[in-house]
């Protein structure tokens, strides 16, 4: 019988990977040159929701994507900012 621990985002012990969130417009490419600690892929991409609810209310381009790439460079989300977040 195994029991699942449910690990809050920061938590001690909890295996951490760093998440670049990269924005490309139409007219030029935003790279999150740090990025940010998150415990999940999960994570990283309730992450860039947020990133993508907020630009918008600034009014940014709708026709933007914004890519989440791992600690390998390895794209694992891509969301457009048209789809509801």
């Amino acid at each position: 019988f195994f029991r699942r621990t449910i690990v809050p985002y920061g938590s001690a012990g909890a295996p951490m990977h760093r998440y670049r969130f990269i924005i490309r417009a139409s007219d030029y490419t935003y790279d999150d040159p740090r990025g940010r600690s998150l415990p999940s892929d999960w994570a990283a991409k309730d992450h860039a929701r947020r990133i993508i609810r907020e630009l918008r209310q600034d009014g940014f381009d709708p026709s933007s994507v914004l890519l989440v790439t791992d600690d390998k460079g390895a794209t694992v989300h891509s969301i457009p900012f048209w789809v509801p977040v």
